[in-house]
């Protein structure tokens, strides 16, 4: 009998729901459903459901931490559910083809082809395959020091340095002139210098 089948016939029964605050002794997470010892030190309570639909995985489930206390609410003398509790080891939640779990430090998302994963180190998109996102400022700062560099080039030619030929009206230089490269040149630009590596896609 689903939890909707039961309500339909307490309802038609007259019954009334009653509850018990208990301790969680262990959680399925695969049948979604705990055991647990009343408060009261009646007898203990198993295969408590965590959800509307055992057999399902849609919606949301909130599963709780053993030794934690939840309040269960029986819809009849042989079903009952967690309506409230105390600590949450984990969440879990499926809407169609999107899922989403929270457990203590970690998100993890998917919907379609695209997840996410959230961890306090960071965020990482697809796998993170194509390394950390662009730290747009530092690079643009990095362009602009590269522009600036190129910019500001001169080449100086020392007196004597190129040697020519000819009469004294026509002279040229007998080969290309050769213009050293500049002494002090701009560091290479290295991906560290503009990754944010606490995004990766």
């Amino acid at each position: 009998m689903t939890i909707k089948e039961a309500i339909r016939v307490m309802a038609l029964s007259g019954e009334e729901f009653y509850c018990k605050t208990c301790t969680v002794d262990a959680v399925d997470a695969t049948a979604r459903t705990i055991d647990c010892s009343p408060l009261d030190d009646s007898a203990p309570l198993l295969g408590v459901n965590l959800q509307a639909n055992q057999g399902g995985e849609e919606g949301v489930v909130a599963f709780p931490a053993p030794g934690s206390h939840v309040v269960v609410a029986f819809i009849t003398p042989a079903i009952a559910v967690v309506v409230l509790s105390e600590k949450i080891d984990k969440i879990g939640m499926k809407i169609g083809d999107t899922t989403a779990t929270l457990v203590d430090g970690q998100v993890d998302i998917a919907t379609g082809g695209t997840t996410v994963n959230i961890t306090p180190d960071g965020m990482t998109i697809n796998g993170g395959t194509l390394g950390g996102l662009v730290r747009i400022e530092a690079l643009t700062s990095k362009i602009n020091d590269l522009i600036e560099a190129f910019n500001a080039h001169t080449h100086e030619l020392l007196p004597g340095a190129v040697a020519v030929t000819g009469s004294p009206t026509a002279q040229s230089n007998p080969a290309p002139v050769m213009v050293p490269a500049i002494t002090s040149q701009h560091p290479a630009v290295s991906v560290s210098d503009y990754e944010d590596e606490h995004v990766k896609h």
